[in-house]
């Protein structure tokens, strides 16, 4: 308390600088006017979440369509491995590495 006590002057004038500097930089405008400020950062901040869902609901589609072309590709590998009788995988391994890669596909989608 002492040591603010000796130096009243300098933690004043800094104190007035303070509010000096905040009334400067404030870019708000007067009373009667701020609510049309308010209104243009609501307008603002719902143009924002509707761009954010509109992006979030690209990004299902395009997992989606991921998911369908490697399902696609999996069913056609399938059939072909069927077809040419030359391999030692069955169609039961190959059903389950494609839930394994679907898995982890959506997995790492929601991380």
């Amino acid at each position: 308390m002492t040591m603010i006590n000796d130096n009243k002057d300098h933690q004043w004038k800094f104190q007035r600088t303070e509010i000096w500097l905040r009334f400067f930089n404030y870019t708000g405008l007067p009373a009667p006017f701020n609510i049309f400020d308010a209104l243009i950062n609501l307008l603002n901040y719902r143009k924002h979440e509707q761009d954010t869902r509109n992006t979030k609901k690209c990004k299902t589609r395009e997992l989606m369509k991921y998911i369908n072309l490697v399902s696609k590709l999996t069913r056609r590998y399938i059939h072909n491995m069927e077809d040419s009788h030359v391999s030692d995988a069955t169609r039961e391994d190959l059903e389950n590495a494609k839930r394994e890669i679907l898995k982890k596909l959506r997995r790492a989608t929601l991380t």
